[in-house]
């Protein structure tokens, strides 16, 4: 059972890399694209498919910068220790109204998406692992 021992966003990184490669992505950390460094970014065929900002509490930092992932990813998600659920769900309206989903981590290390995220047209899109 995973347990946020250290109260570090560190800890929420191996199970979101383990479920962007059970999707099919390739996950690369701390990738700097337009001036910003998404935690992670989930990478196919070259292409940003999905970014990912992890925070512990900060709901509407981490808002604000998956918003700005937007431009270059084709999806774009907050993740956060599933404790914080009722703390997110409180404020849903406006991640979709950004279209920016949320990804909670649980306890046991398994991801879920709480709120989808939107399809976003990236004005541009490239990675390479």
């Amino acid at each position: 059972m995973m347990v946020i021992e250290n109260g570090s966003e560190e800890e929420l990184r191996p199970p979101i890399n383990e479920w962007m490669l059970q999707t099919g992505l390739h996950p690369i950390n701390e990738y700097r694209i337009c001036w910003r460094i998404p935690d992670v970014v989930g990478v196919r065929d070259g292409r940003i498919e999905v970014a990912v900002e992890m925070k512990l509490s900060d709901w509407k930092g981490a808002l604000r910068q998956a918003s700005i992932y937007t431009i270059f990813s084709v999806k774009s998600f907050v993740a956060m220790p599933s404790k914080k659920q009722a703390l997110v769900l409180r404020h849903i309206r406006e991640f979709r109204r950004r279209g920016v989903g949320i990804l909670m981590v649980r306890g046991d290390g398994s991801v879920s998406e709480l709120i989808a995220s939107g399809q976003h047209q990236a004005a541009f899109s490239y990675a390479t692992p």
